[in-house]
C-alpha cells in the first residue's frame, strides 16, 4: 500500500472507511507521535481497522508496540513501565487529528525493524514476552499469502472470530488483509451466529476462526448459505479428520488448518487430510526428546517447540506436547490423542485430559452433549463413565484411560482455545458435584 495509487476496495465498513482517508490518518497518528517525542505505545484495540491504522503509524513512526493478551490489573501495569501511552478505541478518535498536513509517505514498508512485542497469555505457566519485527510481520503475510489456496483472489472481505492482540489474530485480520488488499473485518465475533450475519457482504468472504467455534456452528442457520465463502482458516487446536471434512462439506468451501505459535509464526498446514505440510522457506526437524523445531526466513534461528512428532512421506502428523506425552508404567501415551478419539463420542462435545496434580494418573474433564447432559440426569455419574470408558478401550489400552473425571456444560478455554493450568488443578481437586440444571 502505498499514498500514490489506492485501490478502490474500502479498507473496512460499518462505517465505510477509504483507503486514501485511513491512509491519512495513519499518518496524522504518525507524525503526532514524532512531535510528542513518542517512543513505545501500547494498543488494546475491538476494532481491528483502527488496530491496523495505529500500527503502521507505529511502523512509519519506528515507535514500539505492546500488545497484552487482555487488559487486566498486571498487563496494565506493564503498559504503564514500558510504554508512553496506551491507546484504544476510545482515545483513537482525537488522537492525531489536530494534524492537518501530515508527511506524505508509503505505509507499506517490508525491511521495517519496528519491534512489536507481544505479550503471551501465560496459560501453560509463566507469561513470555515476544518480540516481532515488522519486517518478520510483513514476512509472515507473504508465507500466509503463498499457502492458501484462495489467496489471489480479490474482492476478498476477511471476518473473525480471534483476538487482533494474539499473534494468530494479528497475522491473519490485519497483516493478511493489508498486504493483499482485502478489506478488514472490524470486530471479533465471539458467537457463529455474528459471524455469519457479518458475512452478508458484497464480496467473497474469508473466515478466520478457532476450532471450538466452527465445531458448534449452527446447521440450521437461515443465512448460512447467503453468502460467497471462499475459504476458512483455523488453528489454535486441532479438528478431527472427520470434523474438518463435516465443517468443509457445511460451509461448501475449503478448510485449511494452520499450526505454529507466537515464537515460531505458521509452521504448517493441512487440508483434507491427517498429515501436516511444513510451509515454504522453512526447514524443520526434531530433538533428541522427538519434539519438532524450526528455522525460516521469518525465525532466522532455530526455534526449538515442545510438541512431538511423527514423520511420514506425506508429512508429519502431531502427537501433542511432550508435557501432555506422558509414562504410565513403561509406556508412552499422548493425552492429546485421547481427547481426540473422546471427542469423537456423540456423548461429548469438548474435552481436556491431564494429570492430577495428586495421584500423576489421567483425568478426563469433560464438557458434555445435550444427549450426554440428559443420559447424566437419566442414568447417572458412573452409566457416563462407563460408556465413554468402552468408547475409548475401541482405540486405547486399558492402562491408558482416564483414572477420574469431571464433567461440565463447557470448558473455560481462552480466546486461543487454551485451558488454564489453574482452572485445571482446581476441577482436579473439586469434589465431583456435576449439576445440569
Amino acid at each position: 500500500m502505498n499514498n500514490q495509487s489506492f485501490s478502490p476496495l474500502p479498507i473496512a465498513l460499518d462505517p465505510v472507511w477509504s483507503r486514501q482517508d485511513f491512509a491519512y490518518r495513519s499518518n496524522q497518528i504518525s507524525q503526532q507521535f514524532e512531535q510528542d517525542g513518542i517512543k513505545s505505545i501500547g494498543l488494546w484495540f475491538e476494532d481491528a481497522a483502527n488496530f491496523a491504522c495505529v500500527l503502521l503509524a507505529c511502523f512509519n513512526a519506528n515507535v514500539r508496540v505492546l500488545l497484552p493478551p487482555n487488559i487486566l490489573q498486571e498487563n496494565q501495569q506493564w503498559i504503564a513501565e514500558n510504554a508512553d501511552l496506551l491507546l484504544t478505541d476510545e482515545n483513537f478518535a482525537s488522537f492525531g487529528i489536530s494534524q492537518k498536513q501530515p508527511k506524505n509517505r508509503p505505509l507499506f514498508e517490508r525491511n521495517n525493524q519496528t519491534e512489536v512485542w507481544l505479550k503471551t497469555s501465560g496459560s501453560s505457566g509463566e507469561a513470555k514476552i515476544i518480540v516481532k519485527t515488522a519486517e518478520q510481520l510483513w514476512l509472515e503475510a507473504e508465507t500466509v499469502t503463498q499457502i492458501l489456496p484462495f489467496s489471489s483472489e480479490e474482492d476478498v472481505y476477511l471476518t473473525g472470530t480471534v483476538s487482533v492482540q494474539h499473534f494468530y489474530g494479528l497475522t491473519y485480520r490485519v497483516m493478511l488483509p493489508l498486504y493483499r488488499g482485502w478489506v478488514i473485518g472490524r470486530l471479533q465475533h465471539d458467537f457463529p451466529e455474528k459471524l455469519i450475519v457479518d458475512s452478508q457482504r458484497p464480496y467473497k468472504t474469508v473466515w478466520i476462526s478457532s476450532p471450538t467455534l466452527l465445531i458448534h456452528l449452527g446447521i440450521n442457520h437461515p443465512k448460512l448459505d447467503k453468502f460467497n465463502l471462499i475459504g476458512v482458516v483455523t488453528s489454535g487446536g486441532v479438528l478431527d479428520e472427520s470434523e474438518a471434512q463435516n465443517i468443509s462439506q457445511l460451509l461448501n468451501a475449503p478448510l485449511i488448518e494452520g499450526y505454529g505459535s507466537t515464537e515460531t509464526g505458521v509452521i504448517a498446514t493441512k487440508q483434507n487430510s491427517k498429515y501436516w505440510k511444513v510451509v515454504p522457506q522453512a526447514e524443520i526437524g526434531v530433538n533428541d526428546q522427538g519434539a519438532l523445531w524450526i528455522k525460516s526466513n521469518r525465525v532466522p534461528h532455530l526455534e526449538q517447540t515442545a510438541d512431538a512428532v511423527e514423520f511420514y512421506e506425506q508429512g508429519f502428523i502431531l502427537l501433542g506436547r511432550i508435557d501432555r506425552i506422558v509414562k504410565l508404567g513403561d509406556k508412552r501415551v499422548s493425552l492429546a490423542r485421547i481427547e481426540l478419539d473422546l471427542n469423537k463420542n456423540q456423548l461429548v462435545t469438548d474435552s481436556y485430559i491431564g494429570l492430577h496434580p495428586n495421584y500423576q494418573r489421567p483425568l478426563a474433564w469433560v464438557q458434555l452433549s445435550q444427549e450426554g447432559i440428559d443420559l447424566f440426569k437419566s442414568k447417572g455419574r458412573k452409566a457416563i463413565i462407563q460408556l465413554l470408558r468402552q468408547h475409548l478401550l475401541t482405540m486405547h489400552e486399558k492402562f491408558a484411560l482416564p483414572r477420574y473425571w469431571r464433567f461440565s456444560t463447557k470448558l473455560p478455554r481462552n480466546s486461543q482455545s487454551k485451558i488454564s493450568r489453574a482452572d485445571f488443578e482446581q476441577v482436579c481437586l473439586a469434589i465431583e458435584n456435576e449439576l445440569f440444571d
